[in-house]
């Protein structure tokens, strides 16, 4: 299966509307794998700074992801498929912050919402410890590469706006090329018809010289 990242905004959601959410979503899971379509609700985040959620999902296709929500009747930003890049010498932790989140409607989610656990016990079987390592694991890149996308977003719109002051600068070249080679072609133009009157003075002074001398 593969790696997806849901992204939501909670800053309006309050922490027990979070947790049904959640249930919601899991219980949709639950019933499409029931009837054959693979879908796994991994993990969950948030992101303090400015209240996004970032659920992980392993699923067949963002489709699947879809219909488990739209099943949960839970809203959502933007579904993304993940790649995961860790390299095989790093040994897993599970390591987690203990600060509270964001504040949700008044409350912290890490004081309100009960029944969510913030570490692993030791009674868990290893393969559900292992399964959440990863989720964790996961999750740290995923974050990261939201990080990066949004600095490549930055980038881009700023090589845009270079890209149009160029635009705008060849244009203005342009048309300064066109004048000039206007300017040359009437200087030409002016030279030609100098070099033609010259020339005609000058045959009219010889043909009088010319004249001079037969008559003597």
């Amino acid at each position: 299966m593969a790696l997806y990242i849901v992204e939501r905004n909670l800053e309006a959601v309050a922490p027990e509307q979070l947790r049904l959410e959640q249930e919601a979503v899991a219980v949709a899971c639950s019933q499409l794998n029931g009837v054959g379509k693979h879908v796994r609700y991994i993990n969950s985040v948030m992101v303090p700074s400015d209240g996004r959620g970032l659920d992980l999902f392993g699923a067949q296709s963002a489709d699947t992801i879809k219909e488990a929500h739209a099943i949960a009747h839970v809203a959502y930003a933007r579904i993304v498929e993940i790649l995961d890049l860790t390299p095989g010498f790093l040994q897993p932790t599970t390591s987690r912050s203990r600060h509270s989140l964001k504040r949700l409607g008044g409350s912290t989610i890490g004081d309100t919402t009960k029944g969510i656990d913030d570490t692993m016990t030791d009674s868990a079987p290893p393969e559900l410890v292992r399964w959440l390592t990863d989720g964790q694991r996961f999750f740290g890149m995923c974050l990261e590469l939201i990080e990066r996308t949004d600095r490549l977003q930055d980038r881009t719109r700023s090589l845009e706006v270079e890209n149009e002051m160029l635009r705008e600068e060849v244009t203005r070249l342009r048309h300064k090329v066109d004048l000039l080679q206007t300017e040359r072609s009437d200087m030409v133009a002016a030279f030609n018809d100098l070099a033609g009157h010259v020339t005609q003075v000058v045959d009219h002074i010889i043909q009088k010289s010319e004249d001079g001398e037969g008559a003597k």
